[in-house]
């Protein structure tokens, strides 16, 4: 949901963006759970896949390419990178000796481990495992690595994560075992020199990125460099300390940032499938209404850190913002112009109050593009939900409805209510990236034509006349919190 909201709302500001998500889908996890369901790996994956773009359909995330890392294309270039690697001396063979997480997929030191001896984020101890495979020489460039997090503070957001990798770059960069033997694991990518063995699932999983824009035959070098990661904090050890070795290796320019994200949290754990704690969004948005989901998570969240997913404050979100704020704003200035509103607006008739509040646009969106440049999403939401609040003052103050009763302020009834317009032309066009259906509606009911998805500048406009719609469309409705039985 965040990657589409921050897709739409560059392609506002006239940015080109390719929005790349998709499927991992190897590794030991995958083989068991087709197991589990008494299928083969390949239908197993094929049907998980396909529900992934089914809900992201469902929510209207719109991504340019959904990559799946069981696509011939993406095996053969995996194989070719694993060759290069192995040509060049980075890659050899050796015993290893370890405790691996299953859920993690990967070997973990014993600082990693709880007090408990357990996988923090699994609860379940690693089973110590020894077996020969295959290593790349990782360390060889670690300091390639210190020294470009040195020279590109901005390169791991927030800093606090890039703190976290610069304190484990102090010790010595472990060798990445990047096979795993047939004798246990049979669903992955072969490696090209030994049909003994199949592919680590990081190794393989982490060159979708590359291997999307065009890598080695068709490389987009301007798409890659200006390349985004969006990630949760669990898997920064791989993105931060696997990855980049392994683009030193190949020769291949350092993507543009990793941005990292915390856990939404229930009952003060990680929202994980093999807890059975999800929420799901599906479920809720069918139960709660389309959008609203998107505004509550960029909102609640401060990025970067964890945050509690609760009921009661999704509901008071709803509620506060969506129903109460711009909803209820909306229907009442629709209300009164359907019945008192000429079609006209002179900015030349404005007085302080009205400039005052036309102002205001853009000093929100100035705020709201501050917030996403800092990757500081819910102070943009909170400067759009103030927007909305200082125009229901200024409808308070105005009162348009008393203006309406004195035939003397038929003027100043057409000022009012046309402000009150602009201020919702610029709500509207503002919080598209967000909630891209309600913002088409309510602009509609403008008598909008202009696309907000690919201008901004709307958000900015003054227009004269206005056509509004004999219709006023209902945005969000007020919601109840569950009976216990519902929960």
């Amino acid at each position: 949901m965040l990657t589409d909201v921050i897709k739409r709302h560059h392609q506002q500001r006239g940015v080109k963006v390719t929005f790349l998500t998709g499927t991992d889908e190897h590794g030991e996890k995958i083989e068991q759970s087709a197991q589990k369901n008494k299928k083969t790996p390949q239908q197993f994956v094929d049907e998980v896949a396909s529900e992934f773009k089914k809900a992201w359909n469902d929510l209207n995330i719109k991504y340019d390419i959904f990559y799946r890392t069981t696509d011939p294309e993406h095996k053969k270039k995996v194989q070719y990178a694993l060759q290069t690697l192995k040509d060049k001396g980075d890659i050899v063979f050796r015993e290893y000796e370890g405790n691996y997480c299953l859920g993690c997929e990967r070997f973990l030191t014993d600082t990693e481990l709880t007090p408990e001896g357990k996988c923090p984020d699994h609860k379940t101890k690693p089973e110590p495992r020894k077996e020969s495979n295959y290593f790349f020489l990782m360390g060889r460039y670690q300091k390639n690595l210190i020294e470009h997090i040195e020279k590109n503070p901005h390169w791991i957001r927030p800093e606090n994560y890039r703190n976290e990798v610069i304190s484990f770059l102090k010790q010595p960069l472990e060798d990445l075992c990047i096979s795993r033997p047939k004798s246990r694991l049979k669903w992955g990518i072969e490696l090209p020199f030994d049909n003994n063995y199949v592919t680590y699932v990081w190794f393989d999983a982490l060159l979708n990125y590359l291997n999307a824009a065009g890598w080695p035959e068709k490389f987009n070098k301007d798409l890659w460099v200006s390349c985004h990661h969006l990630l949760a904090k669990d898997i920064l050890k791989t993105h931060a300390t696997y990855w980049p070795p392994m683009l030193f290796a190949l020769g291949v320019p350092m993507f543009a940032e990793l941005d990292v994200h915390g856990y939404w949290l229930v009952d003060g754990d990680k929202m994980s499938k093999s807890l059975g704690n999800v929420i799901r969004p599906l479920e809720v948005e069918e139960k709660y209404g389309r959008e609203s989901l998107r505004f509550y998570l960029l909102k609640e969240m401060s990025f970067g850190l964890d945050s509690t997913f609760k009921l009661e404050a999704f509901v008071h979100s709803i509620n506060a913002h969506l129903a109460n704020g711009i909803g209820n704003l909306a229907s009442r200035v629709l209300t009164l112009c359907a019945k008192n509103f000429k079609g006209k607006w002179d900015a030349k008739k404005l007085e302080l109050t009205d400039k005052n509040l036309l102002d205001t646009r853009k000093t929100l969106l100035e705020s709201w593009d501050k917030g996403f440049n800092e990757i500081k999403f819910q102070n943009a939401l909170k400067a759009w939900a103030d927007f909305i609040t200082q125009v229901d003052l200024y409808v308070n103050e105005t009162k348009p409805w008393a203006l309406a009763k004195d035939p003397t302020q038929t003027e100043r009834l057409q000022i009012v209510l046309g402000t009150c317009l602009q201020a919702l032309i610029t709500a509207a066009t503002v919080i598209y990236p967000v909630l891209p259906e309600a913002s088409v509606k309510l602009l509609t009911a403008l008598g909008i034509k202009q696309d907000p998805a690919k201008d901004i500048a709307l958000a900015l406009h003054t227009q004269d006349s206005f056509t509004l719609s004999t219709e006023v469309p209902k945005l969000f409705m007020r919601v109840q919190l569950p009976t216990q039985e519902e929960k």
